[in-house]
């Protein structure tokens, strides 16, 4: 493969050679009758006859010299569709013209639509005009990107050589759409709220910091929507919402990215129950409207991999102690048999990488067929005893989660969805994590639950040593219970602490009435019946804000004390939402410039 530096040199060259000849190969505009995927999709449903004429414009994805004639694709937005060019047809100066022509170029096409003897819909040319001559080469995978780095880095990159991750953003657009055509519906006021503000409320979040010259003091880059939203409640605006960025100067993972887009909406008179039926109404009815059903096949692709990394952490420690119970004379034929499963390993890897993701179930259903192989032939050279069993019960666990991850992920939006109370949840989950020795964790005392989350429960290193009590019990519902709600689930009447804006729950008044729904192991949206009351709301902020004065909204206090009716409110991550309807699972996938560090 030629170097870059020269590829760009050749096509400079002839740039030079067209500006020679009096072509100038950036055009100001060029008006096409058609879309490229519109005329082949017009041609091939007999809307457009054989030997019409069209004219379409797009990028050259492919190039085919046949000498006397030239084959090219033309794509746009809406697809592609071949071009024919021929030298007879176009004459020996136009013809020269368009042997110039490079991969990435932008072009105008004039011609009539005919079938190759492979009947490919075809355009054969009469005119074409040079739009915008490309000076860099596409990248070596013209044809599906590979490199996470440049996808992300050069999203542009990525979108011309990946048809799906065009059809990926495609639908973050429809999905946007069909929310805003949601709450219109139903009578909702889009609005639009400060980005920047002079205190950063309404999350317990770190914020970006600015500064305002023209004010000469600090604003925050706003981490949520609520507090504005709430005074537009307390003026009248009954039903609204808003589709916004917020920032948030935190972590960067495989589910967070620092800028993200956030729906928030609220409705005068309802509560948490109001909310619950709208969440669901919203995404069954978006799901549909996009996807066409309500059941959505998410790849397992990390899950695989991390579980490839396992086994060759085993193979590297538990399983070298195998060698210590094998005779000399058999340690060749043991050390032997490792390496083809090893070799195994990289080519599941590999397949992970190049194979497209519905094919990745299939990988780990192979590499356990694999595993399982291994362990028969391994353990027929090992005498039983303790040690060897453990380790081929390990195998067993390895083998059977391979098997596991091999079935497909469907998640199913189909309603009504399962509703259950947080303590219900955290009870079932210690109870059955204790073999039935913590019955009822909330029986406990907050010391005892410490002690139990550490000991019992493992969780030392997902406690700080400043956690209070309900941190200890959510480190609880973080690690072994929101990771496996992986069908839709509302988790209601969560603990007062977690979320100081939202109002008592009249029956348990250790928590308030709020939702998280849960879908793929991630909270989709939490929704609250708001806190109207205004002396209440400000003990709460106080208490949040220990006691440094300034950083309560004292405008948003004030404006609770002329009144706020009765709401339910809602938030819902739009990346997360289309990271779940559209099956991927990066947050950098359905952000089309996602953060990254500066090179």
């Amino acid at each position: 493969m030629e170097d870059t530096n020269s590829l760009i040199e050749q096509r400079r060259a002839k740039l030079k050679a067209l500006e020679a000849k009096g072509v100038f190969p950036f055009k100001n505009k060029f008006t096409p009758g058609l879309g490229a995927g519109e005329a082949r999709a017009k041609f091939e449903a007999g809307e457009l006859a054989e030997h019409a004429k069209v004219s379409v414009a797009g990028r050259i994805t492919a190039h085919r010299d046949m000498g006397k004639s030239m084959f090219i694709d033309v794509r746009d937005q809406g697809g592609r569709i071949q071009c024919y060019a021929q030298k007879n047809t176009l004459g020996e100066d136009l013809f020269h013209t368009f042997t110039q022509l490079d991969l990435g170029d932008f072009v105008g096409v004039t011609g009539a639509l005919f079938r190759t003897k492979t009947n490919e819909p075809t355009i054969k040319l009469e005119a074409f005009t040079i739009l915008a001559k490309a000076l860099r080469p596409p990248p070596a995978k013209w044809h599906g990107l590979e490199d996470t780095e440049i996808r992300y880095r050069q999203r542009y990159l990525d979108l011309i050589a990946n048809e799906d991750v065009r059809k990926i953003f495609k639908q973050r657009s429809d999905i946007v759409h069909e929310i805003r055509q949601f709450f219109h519906a139903r009578g909702y006021m889009e609005v639009e709220t400060p980005t920047m503000q002079p205190i950063p409320g309404g999350a317990a979040a770190r914020p970006f910091i600015t500064k305002y010259e023209a004010l000469g003091c600090n604003f925050y880059l706003r981490i949520a929507l609520e507090l504005y939203h709430k005074r537009l409640l307390v003026g009248g605006i009954d039903k609204l919402f808003e589709i916004g960025k917020n920032f948030r100067n935190e972590g960067l993972s495989r589910r967070h990215n620092p800028e993200f887009t956030m729906l928030e909406a609220y409705c005068a008179f309802g509560d948490y129950a109001t909310m619950m039926e709208t969440v669901e109404s919203l995404i069954t009815t978006v799901a549909q409207k996009v996807n066409g059903k309500l059941q959505v096949w998410h790849p397992k692709t990390s899950e695989i991999r991390n579980a490839l990394n396992q086994t060759k952490i085993f193979l590297k420690t538990d399983c070298q102690r195998l060698f210590e119970f094998v005779d000399k004379e058999k340690l060749l034929d043991v050390t032997n048999l490792l390496k083809p499963l090893e070799t195994k390993i990289e080519q599941a890897e590999k397949s992970l990488s190049t194979d497209h993701p519905e094919f990745h179930a299939s990988v780990a259903q192979k590499f356990g067929d694999s595993l399982l192989e291994f362990r028969d032939l391994l353990f027929r050279v090992f005498s039983d005893n303790e040690e060897v069993d453990y380790l081929r019960r390990r195998f067993d666990v390895l083998t059977a989660n391979f098997y596991e991850l091999g079935k497909d992920k469907i998640i199913d939006l189909t309603p009504p969805w399962r509703r259950v109370k947080y303590k219900d949840l955290v009870r079932e989950t210690v109870e059955q994590k204790t073999k039935s020795r913590i019955p009822d964790w909330f029986a406990l005392t907050p010391e005892e639950r410490r002690s139990a989350a550490v000991e019992e429960l493992k969780l030392e290193g997902d406690i700080g040593k400043d956690f209070e009590d309900f941190e200890v019990t959510n480190a609880v519902f973080s690690k072994f219970i929101e990771p496996t709600l992986i069908q839709p689930t509302f988790v209601t009447h969560l603990p007062k602490e977690l979320v100081p804006l939202a109002k008592l729950s009249p029956d348990d008044p250790t928590t308030v009435e709020v939702f998280e729904c849960c879908i793929n192991g991630q909270e989709i949206s939490p929704g609250y019946t708001e806190q109207n009351d205004p002396i209440a709301q400000r003990a709460t902020l106080e208490h949040q804000a220990g006691g440094e004065q300034q950083k309560l909204d004292e405008d948003f206090l004030v404006a609770l004390e002329h009144g706020m009716p009765p709401a339910g409110g809602i938030g819902i991550g739009i990346d997360r939402l289309c990271m779940m309807l559209l099956g991927q699972e990066s947050i950098r996938d359905v952000i089309l410039f996602p953060q990254l560090k500066p090179k």
